[in-house]
C-alpha cells in the first residue's frame, strides 16, 4: 500500500501531490481541516524514493484507485495538485462510481510542458529544479518557504522528476470533461505561471457540476504558498459533500 499522512476532515478525501512531489505538499492544508472523517495525503509510487513503476498519468490513476479500494474509501473525494490533478481527473473518468467529489488544484485538462524543462531534467535535474521549476512555481518565496518546498519534493529520487514531467506531457482529458458528474471544486492561484488561470477557467466552463475559486497572490504551489486559504475553501467544499 502507498504511504500517507493523515488528518481529520468533514468528508473522506484522498490528496495527491504533483510531479516530483510527495505527501508533505499537503501538510499545512490538512491542518486546516476538521470533522469526523479521514483525509489521507499519499505518496505516489516512487515518491519520495523507490522504484519508478508508473510511467503515465493513467498508471498513477490506477495506483491511487487501488489505494482507495484497499483503504475502504470508495466514495471518498479526491483532490490533486498539478499532475495529481490530472491523476484524480483520470481516476474520476475511469471509476466514476468510486468518487464522491473532485478537487482540482493548480491543474488543467491538458498539461503542456516547456521543452526546456524536459531537456533540463534530462541533463541537469537538480539545477533545473532549483533554477527553473522552483522560481516559476511561486509568486513569492522566502528562505523558510524554500525549505518547506524542498521537503515537499522527491529530491532523493531525481529520475522521478523527468518521468513525471513526461507523464504530464502525455496527458489530455479534454474530450471527457463533460462526462464528469461529480461535484467539482477547481482552485488556482491568480499568479500561477505553470498552470495559468485560463486552464482552470477552461475546466469550469466544460465541467457541468463545477465551481471555480481563485486565491489571490499565489503561484502554482498553492498548497505551500497559501495553505490556509486553500484549506478554508477545501473544508467548505468537503462539508458541503457531507450534507
Amino acid at each position: 500500500m502507498l504511504s500517507f499522512i493523515s488528518h481529520e476532515a468533514p468528508h473522506d478525501v484522498v490528496f495527491v501531490h504533483g510531479a516530483g512531489g510527495n505527501s508533505l505538499l499537503w501538510k499545512r492544508t490538512l491542518q486546516c481541516l476538521s470533522g469526523g472523517s479521514r483525509a489521507l495525503a499519499i505518496d505516489l509510487p516512487g515518491h519520495p524514493s523507490g522504484a519508478i513503476s508508473c510511467k503515465t498519468v493513467d498508471d498513477y490513476s490506477e495506483a491511487v484507485h487501488e489505494f482507495i479500494q484497499e483503504s475502504g474509501l470508495a466514495g471518498a473525494a479526491v483532490c490533486g495538485h498539478s499532475m495529481g490533478g490530472a491523476t484524480v481527473l483520470t481516476l474520476t473518468l475511469r471509476h466514476p462510481d468510486d468518487v464522491g467529489g473532485l478537487i482540482l488544484v493548480s491543474t488543467g485538462a491538458k498539461l503542456g510542458v516547456d521543452p526546456a524543462i524536459i531537456e533540463g531534467l534530462r541533463g541537469q535535474p537538480m539545477q533545473t529544479i532549483e533554477e527553473v521549476i522552483t522560481p516559476r512555481s511561486f509568486n513569492s518565496i522566502d528562505l523558510a518557504l524554500g525549505r518547506e518546498a524542498r521537503a515537499a519534493l522527491s529530491v532523493s529520487n531525481l529520475p522521478v522528476f523527468l518521468n513525471d514531467y513526461l507523464a504530464c506531457q502525455g496527458f489530455d482529458a479534454r474530450a471527457g470533461l463533460r462526462k464528469i458528474t461529480a461535484q467539482t471544486l477547481v482552485v488556482c492561484g491568480d499568479q500561477d505561471r505553470m498552470t495559468p488561470p485560463k486552464w482552470s477557467e477552461y475546466l469550469k466552463a466544460n465541467m457541468p457540476n463545477s465551481e471555480l475559486h481563485f486565491v489571490k497572490g499565489s503561484g502554482h504551489m498553492l498548497p505551500l504558498e497559501k495553505p490556509d486559504a486553500l484549506g478554508q475553501v477545501v473544508q467548505s467544499f468537503l462539508a458541503g459533500l457531507t450534507r
